[in-house]
């Protein structure tokens, strides 16, 4: 052998054991896609398909309620407990059945991101109260927005579009 010489039988045994080690790797991989339960090239590709992606949205149910707001919202559930606090519902309205389902956004610093958007309105037993309950329900933004973020939550639903369902489920 010219020009390449191995210095003594360590290096030869080193170059041995990565040679016995690339073998051993290629024949496992070999032996694991034989021994493979799928048969043909389609249902190796759908192993590898990601599965499903996660909701567009994030959901919850506002209802009336007592509570008090936080100083400083640090996860999606003191979200919905702060609008769940500064819910009011049409005084005198009793249990309507009403629900009102809201779709928006938030900016980093806890404002309201676009136009909200009532995508279900259901009108319950009292159709006089359609308009002080849907009011209601824009005042409960009004007194809340801002939503006193966190930095690390304001980053992580920035743009991200939520689902509120308001629903009138107070006792008569």
């Amino acid at each position: 052998m010219k020009g390449a010489t191995l210095r003594g039988t360590a290096g030869a045994g080193r170059l041995l054991a990565l040679l016995l080690l690339a073998g051993a790797a290629m024949a496992g991989a070999a032996t694991a896609q034989d021994l493979s339960p799928l048969g043909n090239d389609e249902d190796r590709l759908r192993e590898l398909d990601p599965g499903p992606s996660l909701p567009e949205s994030i959901n919850g149910t506002i209802r009336p309620g007592e509570g008090q707001r936080a100083p400083r919202i640090d996860n999606l559930t003191g979200i919905f407990r702060a609008l769940q606090a500064c819910w009011r519902p049409p005084a005198g309205s009793g249990f309507s059945g009403q629900e009102i389902t809201l779709r928006i956004a938030f900016k980093r610093n806890g404002e309201v991101l676009g136009q909200p958007r009532i995508t279900y309105y259901r009108p319950g037993s009292q159709p006089d109260q359609r308009e002080p309950f849907t009011r209601s329900v824009q005042e409960a933004f009004a007194r809340c927005t801002p939503l006193p973020f966190s930095d690390k939550l304001g980053a992580a639903v920035a743009g991200r579009i939520f689902t509120f369902r308001f629903s009138d489920t107070r006792p008569m």
